[in-house]
């Protein structure tokens, strides 16, 4: 089962939202058996809210500064309680969708774990633009730490002429001091957290 943890849900809020949110907070979570809050903390949020909706109303009509500067201190006071409430949430819904649901918050899904990571696609190799060079490219993997790079000069086919070139993070690498002409087959493979995943189809190309 995927986690799941409460989202504040504060940004871009006006203070009419605001308000309008932490109500459904307030009623959702009275009596609501997923959650066990301090005894006066719903009370104590309504009289913050209703602090905050008097204070918006006299901005709203041609306030002055100070009544803006009073707005914005009923503001943060309604937004503290709302990050005590998800606080408490998280703490006691244990990541249960429909728990945290019930209490009138929206959700933020953690990442999904990505396993052993795929095979790189497309491995492309071809002449470095100087002598003993073979440029090498190839698509990104998702979840990968790191790549590993190997080159075979001979069989492909014979699994013990693989050598290690190289741990690299990019998707790119020139490869250096080969042997003009020759012949060389290059594989790659990502490693991610979960451990070394399977190698690339190989490419060939002779060095510069």
């Amino acid at each position: 089962m995927q986690q799941v943890t409460p989202k504040l849900g504060l940004n871009g809020l006006t203070s009419t939202s605001l308000v309008e949110k932490g109500r459904n907070h307030v009623k959702d979570c009275t009596t609501n058996p997923n959650v066990t809050l301090p005894g006066t903390f719903l009370g104590d949020m309504t009289n913050a809210l209703d602090a905050l909706e008097l204070a918006n109303m006299k901005v709203l009509q041609n306030g002055g500064r100070l009544d803006h500067q009073l707005r914005n201190e009923r503001r943060k006071d309604v937004e503290d309680f709302i990050r005590r409430l998800c606080g408490i949430v998280e703490d006691q819904c244990f990541g249960d969708l429909d728990k945290i649901l019930s209490t009138g918050f929206e959700v933020r899904r953690s990442a999904s774990p990505v396993g052993i990571v795929q095979a790189p696609k497309n491995l492309r190799a071809r002449r470095g633009v100087l002598g003993g060079q073979v440029d090498l490219q190839w698509d990104s993997v998702r979840g990968r730490l790191m790549y590993e790079v190997w080159m075979n000069d001979g069989d492909p086919n014979i699994e013990a002429g693989w050598k290690l070139v190289v741990q690299t993070s990019k998707n790119r690498l020139v490869v250096e001091d080969l042997q003009t002409d020759k012949p060389y087959y290059f594989r790659v493979n990502a490693i991610g957290t979960a451990g070394v995943g399977p190698a690339s189809d190989s490419a060939q190309s002779k060095a510069a």
